[in-house]
């Protein structure tokens, strides 16, 4: 069911119906039971403590270690992930984010008692540990072991690997402080909306209002809402500066020649990865300007701004979906892979994996997360726009790779990294446009155009917009490196003449320069390319299920349940995927290239007139 776009008030938590919230019970009961786990912890770790100084007398005995440290670091999962969760339910909730103050405490102090178990294994004569690594007591730990010998190099001392464990109590100081000035602390006022009626500036309004079809109530939005940024731009730079310098700090402890490949060495990720990536969409400037253009001229603009990006092009109204209908379309638009996922997705969405709508004080944005052994969950913050259903499909995405990975493999071997779940959830929102558009009717070309042009925001969005935030992550990482303190000014040039060479005709000014000071996952450094690296192997795998079928379906599904228990780069060239070439990047720019042609052609026509 769709209906006319509105704009609801923020609701609090207590109004919302318990089957519009996630059931956190599947993890703890109740947050009493969560207490008596967290001050078992230290009991679980003084286990592990024992092992200290033994972890080379035997294989049984090295088995028997490995099974208590993985038992340790799923209770810690436990107690970390459900305190988080109970805290972005209401951020600033002072019981709640007292728990999650406590669960990171929790956290470090287990990482810097087990931190001596990697140096103490890498402590063994090589020949002895590959004996170890090779008996079949340790079997189920093949894969761990071997990246334990791989991580040698930059391996450091007992000592150090203590004292660096510790030093993440610190370095978490910059993102989360970032985290409570951008959920808690700013207020971005009221604004009119299409009907000049008064609405509270959240990040989830703030989205609607930029999909408005008049412009002065998208510029009086982008206005209000980046405000507070440009009011706190020094206090940013600072923060972000201090991020950056903690990276590089940790990168060069541990013998790393630059922070980008300490990120990317965690997953195995040649360097040439990220540079092709960016040099791949580089080369597809024109074709980006040709969008941006057409945008342009669909919108009968002089010259783009900031705020005209995300209004969808069609004339239609655009329309609101309720939370329940969308989660069938989903399920529809999910179909070619296969009867056992859909059944699987539906049952999660009627047990309440979701927490649906936009409240005072929850984490902005959507995710999906979850524990080992219980369902995963998925937060939303609903607005109803067709966004939010391609969300719902994204995160979902998420949801079930968690859902199928844990069913198949251990605990060690099902925690798969970013760089896989991006293609899952963009594999489900690339089926799902699909099947829209295959579905509509030959003569509503309005909207086909409608769905071709959500595509072609989604992949400017993912592609083109993440691998610009990846160049400026590494552009700012390097000046740090190389001696140049991050000072506002660069940042906001740094910004600013990136934002111009991958948006090519939208104006630049200040409300564009400080994007950089409300990118959350910058403080996540060497994360935002996995984005577009994920959308581009995605629609190559889409395209294969969609035009082989079950062969590739199935070739999908053995990725998902892999989780983690090879290389990404191994898995996905399984999956029939080669990421160390240009080739899944240019696949998926030929795409944003038809879905742009197909839309010039409805422009072409007149129908966008008639």
């Amino acid at each position: 069911m769709a209906t006319d776009i509105e704009h609801p008030r923020q609701l609090t938590r207590a109004e919302v119906p318990a089957e519009d919230t996630w059931d956190l019970t599947t993890i703890y009961p109740d947050d009493a039971t969560w207490e008596t786990e967290a001050a078992r912890v230290p009991e679980e770790t003084a286990v592990i403590a024992a092992w200290r100084g033994r972890l080379g007398e035997s294989a049984e005995g090295l088995r028997d270690a490995l099974d208590a440290l993985m038992r340790l670091h799923l209770t810690v999962e436990r107690v970390r992930v459900y305190a988080t969760l109970r805290h972005h339910e209401d951020m600033a909730n002072p019981t709640s984010l007292a728990r999650y103050e406590r669960s990171a405490s929790i956290g470090i102090a287990v990482a810097a008692a087990t931190a001596f178990f990697d140096p103490e294994l890498l402590a063994i004569d090589p020949t002895r540990f590959a004996e170890l690594a090779a008996d079949t007591a340790l079997t189920p730990y093949r894969h761990l072991l071997g990246d334990v010998e791989r991580r040698r190099p930059h391996t450091r001392s007992i000592e150090v690997e203590e004292v660096l464990a510790q030093q993440s109590d610190v370095a978490r100081g910059a993102s989360e402080a970032f985290g409570a000035l951008d959920n808690a602390d700013l207020e971005y006022g009221v604004v009119g909306n299409d009907l000049g009626e008064p609405v509270v500036l959240t990040k989830g309004s703030h989205a609607v209002l930029l999909r408005s079809k008049n412009r002065g109530v998208r510029r009086a939005s982008q206005e209000a809402f980046i405000a507070p940024y440009l009011a706190h731009r020094h206090t940013l730079a600072a923060l972000y500066a201090a991020s950056v310098r903690g990276d590089v700090f940790t990168a060069k402890v541990r013998g790393f020649a630059s922070a980008r490949d300490a990120a990317l060495f965690a997953n195995a990720i040649p360097g040439t990865v990220y540079d092709t990536l960016i040099a791949t969409v580089r080369e597809a400037r024109p074709l980006i300007a040709r969008y941006l253009d057409l945008r342009r001229r669909v919108l009968g603009l002089r010259e783009l701004e900031v705020f005209d990006l995300q209004v969808p092009l069609s004339p239609q109204p655009e329309m609101r979906y309720a939370y329940r209908p969308a989660t069938e379309m989903v399920l529809r638009g999910l179909k070619p892979l296969g009867g056992e996922y859909t059944a699987d997705l539906g049952s999660g969405f009627a047990n309440r994996w979701v927490d649906v709508l936009e409240t005072k004080g929850k984490r902005s944005g959507a995710y999906s997360w979850g524990v080992y052994g219980s369902p995963p969950v998925i937060l939303m913050n609903w607005n109803g726009t067709i966004g939010d259903v391609f969300t719902l499909a994204h995160e979902a995405g998420h949801a079930m790779h968690t859902y199928y990975a844990d069913r198949a493999q251990p605990y060690h071997d099902a925690q798969y990294p970013i760089f896989l779940a991006e293609i899952a959830s963009t594999v489900n929102e690339t089926l799902m446009n699909w099947r829209l558009v295959a579905d509509m009717p030959p003569d509503d070309a309005l909207g086909r155009f409608a769905l071709l042009n959500r595509f072609a925001d989604t992949f400017f969005g993912t592609v083109v917009r993440q691998t610009m935030f990846a160049e400026f992550e590494e552009r700012a990482h390097a000046r740090v490196e190389a001696g140049t303190p991050l000072t506002l000014e660069i940042l906001d040039t740094l910004y600013g003449d990136l934002y111009a060479d991958y948006t090519p005709g939208v104006r630049v000014d200040d409300s564009v320069r400080i994007n950089w000071g409300r990118i959350p996952h910058f403080y996540r450094a060497f994360y935002v390319y996995q984005y577009a690296t994920g959308m581009s192997a995605a629609i190559s795998l889409a395209a294969a299920v969609r035009d082989e079928g079950e062969t590739a379906r199935q070739r999908l599904l053995n990725l998902l349940r892999a989780g983690g228990s090879d290389y990404p780069l191994n898995l996905l060239s399984a999956a029939g995927v080669d990421l160390s070439t240009p080739a899944p990047i240019r696949a998926g720019l030929a795409e944003f290239e038809r879905t742009i042609a197909a839309m010039e052609a409805v422009e072409a026509s007149g129908a966008l007139k008639g």
